[in-house]
């Protein structure tokens, strides 16, 4: 071998060579550039690698509808509900108050709203706060504990009323925001989700204060007292919902992406295992019974 065919040679060496390390430094580059996505990814709670490459960044668009168009819509039309309760006499202290809170939904513009009976049960006094924090007392127009559906009334007027839907037509998987008090503090808070799914029968205990089964003079109620009287099993039909739901929220309303009312709150599991278990009594048969208690003052299935 002369010596260009020599020269030639090393020159092809050399021209493999660089390829080789370019190739492994583009391979490297990819490997880091996945390993560092997924690394992210693992730290939020995902598994799925995704790489970036210069082409336009896609985007993954939610199937949930962003609420900041409708929230003041939906809060405007959502209470918040105290109650007091005085306790019988007990030997060791006397008359007790008892507090409670829950939520309630406008009804009209004159200061009608609809919330849950057992938010309302054995209350001796009932604050009602709107959302632009006004509060007034309310008094209690009627309720029918077998629906857990009550009616109070504020003196008000131009109060913003909620849009009542057609709960004959939700279907389940469909956005849902659930609207209210949660854990008596946080008013006008709005949680997201789905309707988990339609037609739901659960059993609910409810405080009736009309039962007369409770006798006053038992050894319990002489040395402890008693808020309200026998609790009351009472069988619904509701709306599932993964919406969070919380103590305080009952009463709230359960609206749908356009900021529509189709269920009370009413509801959530007690079992501590269970996550995104909410429920909602179906605002058509909720308004049914509202307009006959302030109709009628009452209601007769």
């Amino acid at each position: 071998m002369n010596e260009n065919e020599m020269n030639n040679q090393a020159k092809k060496r050399s021209i493999g060579s660089a390829f080789i390390v370019i190739l492994l430094v583009l391979v490297l580059c990819f490997g880091a550039g996945a390993g560092g996505a997924y690394l992210v990814l693992k730290t939020n709670g995902a598994s799925v690698i995704t790489t970036t490459t210069s082409t336009a960044t896609q985007t993954t668009t939610s199937s949930k509808k962003d609420a900041s168009a409708i929230a003041k819509k939906m809060t405007d039309s959502v209470v918040a509900i105290t109650t007091e309760a005085m306790t019988t006499s007990n030997f060791w202290f006397g008359s007790q108050v008892v507090s409670g809170a829950g939520s309630g939904v406008i009804m009209s513009s004159d200061g009608y709203i609809i919330t849950n009976a057992h938010v309302v049960n054995g209350a001796s006094t009932i604050k009602v706060t709107t959302s632009d924090e006004k509060t007034y007392t309310a008094k209690l127009v009627g309720k029918y504990t077998q629906g857990d559906i009550a009616v109070i009334k504020i003196n008000a007027t131009g109060l913003s009323a909620a849009t009542f839907g057609d709960s004959d037509k939700i279907t389940q998987g469909q956005t849902a925001y659930a609207v209210g008090n949660p854990e008596g503090t946080f008013s006008g808070s709005i949680t997201s989700g789905i309707v988990s799914a339609l037609n739901r029968t659960i059993t609910v205990s409810i405080d009736d204060d009309s039962s007369s089964s409770n006798n006053d003079n038992n050894q319990y109620s002489q040395y402890f007292g008693r808020t309200q009287s026998a609790s009351t099993a009472v069988k619904l039909n509701v709306i599932q919902t993964d919406a969070a739901v919380s103590p305080g929220n009952s009463g709230g309303g359960l609206f749908d992406s356009n900021g529509t009312l189709i269920g009370i709150v009413n509801a959530k599991s007690s079992d501590s295992n269970s996550e995104g278990l909410g429920f909602a009594i179906p605002v058509n048969t909720a308004l049914k019974i509202a307009k006959s208690l302030i109709s009628k003052g009452t209601y007769t299935a």
